[in-house]
């Protein structure tokens, strides 16, 4: 009898087990509040301002994968949109850059290092990020390469507090800008670079009041001169008024027009009217 009764309850703890091993995970039909809420996805957008410090997280820099030999960098996973969450960050936080450091092994030369780090930069700078706030470097890391030659983790990110000398070399870049987003037609789109440009320009007419704008549109040479200086002239006015719905006093702005009388390259080539096309805003 005793031995029938160790053997049901035995019996009785397996078939509960079982049946929770079944229901939990193979069926998942346990809920557990605590994993709900770590695993759930969350974006810039809604971290605190102390977990924004935490997007680049060892996690995430796996998923940024450097090539043996080059300077190709590979974003994937996790990191696929990481340049919305820089742009957001950077726009609320002027005060602070981004610092890629690329990393090389000891059987690559020094500058690849600092390619890789210049290669992740443009993948930003394409987004419309503004490039005086991103500085790069180098750094040599004992690792191997998989073999596929890739090293996951070979760049490193993260924000740092602009010094003095970096703010001033970052108005520098704001009180002379030139602008080519969406400029080779009449119709204007504001990109991510003039919506981050605005935010950065506010700020610094919030620090020099007295400061004025002056908004200038070119063209290349296709077409008359009338023509042209009223296209030049349109486009200014359209970057004016996107500054003023971004709360930048229209009465510290004006806009004119040089049409195509002042060429930064030969209007020869494809590649320089587009750079022709283009807004220079001054502030002074």
């Amino acid at each position: 009898m005793k031995n029938f009764i160790l053997a049901f309850i035995f019996f009785l703890g397996w078939f509960v087990f079982g049946t929770w091993i079944y229901s939990c995970h193979i069926k998942g039909l346990c809920v557990d509040t605590a994993a709900d809420k770590t695993s759930s996805p969350v974006t810039a957008d809604t971290l605190s301002d102390a977990e924004k410090k935490l997007i680049f997280s060892p996690q995430l820099l796996k998923d940024i994968a450097i090539t043996a030999g080059t300077d190709s960098v590979l974003f994937f996973g996790k990191a696929l949109n990481l340049e919305k969450r820089v742009f957001d960050f950077l726009n609320d936080n002027q005060d602070q850059e981004l610092y890629i450091t690329g990393l090389h092994n000891h059987g690559e030369k020094n500058s690849l290092g600092e390619a890789r780090a210049k290669r992740a930069k443009v993948r930003f700078t394409t987004y419309g990020i503004n490039p005086d706030r991103i500085s790069v470097t180098s750094a040599r890391k004992d690792f191997k390469f998989d073999n596929n030659n890739r090293y996951r983790g070979g760049i490193r990110m993260e924000y740092r507090e602009l010094t003095e000398d970096r703010n001033a070399s970052i108005e520098e870049g704001i009180s002379n800008k030139i602008l080519y987003s969406n400029f080779g037609s009449e119709k204007f789109q504001p990109d991510n670079t003039l919506q981050a440009y605005a935010r950065e320009l506010k700020r610094y007419l919030d620090k020099y009041p007295d400061k004025n704008i002056l908004v200038t549109g070119h063209t290349d040479n296709v077409g008359t001169d009338e023509a042209n200086n009223w296209v030049g002239l349109q486009r200014a006015k359209s970057v004016m008024d996107y500054l003023v719905s971004a709360g930048i006093p229209e009465s510290q702005i004006e806009a004119l027009s040089e049409g195509s009388h002042q060429p930064l390259e030969s209007n020869s080539t494809i590649e320089g009217r587009r750079k022709n096309r283009r807004i220079e805003i001054k502030v002074n």
